[in-house]
């Protein structure tokens, strides 16, 4: 299965529970059909943690994508780890999962976060 993970961060702008709302308005601005598929809410101590899953279908290998984010909470910051799977054809990728992961990069960047660097 192909895959593709992006790392970000950001000082604290939302509340965690705001987030769901808002990714969906950014995906729904770039004109892109995703589905909402789910999410997990934890908090452990000062640690805030928000799993959000999206899934959408690409025409061009007739099947679905999914997207993972995980946004996490400690001490006014932020990061979320964006996870992108699937959309691939028997033996091969088209590239939907890293169209996906990239389009989960944008949003979150419209959302005040940066990409980090390794």
């Amino acid at each position: 299965m192909a895959s593709k993970t992006i790392i970000m961060y950001a000082k604290k702008k939302y509340e965690l529970g705001d987030f769901k709302d808002a990714i969906k308005s950014e995906f729904y601005k770039l004109k892109q059909d995703v589905e909402f598929a789910g999410e997990v809410y934890r908090e452990l101590g000062e640690t805030k943690t928000l799993l959000l899953i999206f899934e959408r279908y690409y025409l061009r290998t007739e099947s679905y994508a999914s997207l993972m984010i995980l946004l996490s909470e400690f001490k006014g910051y932020q990061s979320a780890d964006i996870i992108s799977a699937g959309g691939k054809d028997l033996l091969f990728s088209w590239g939907a999962e890293n169209n996906f992961a990239t389009w989960g990069e944008q949003v979150l960047r419209n959302l005040g976060f940066m990409t980090k660097v390794r």
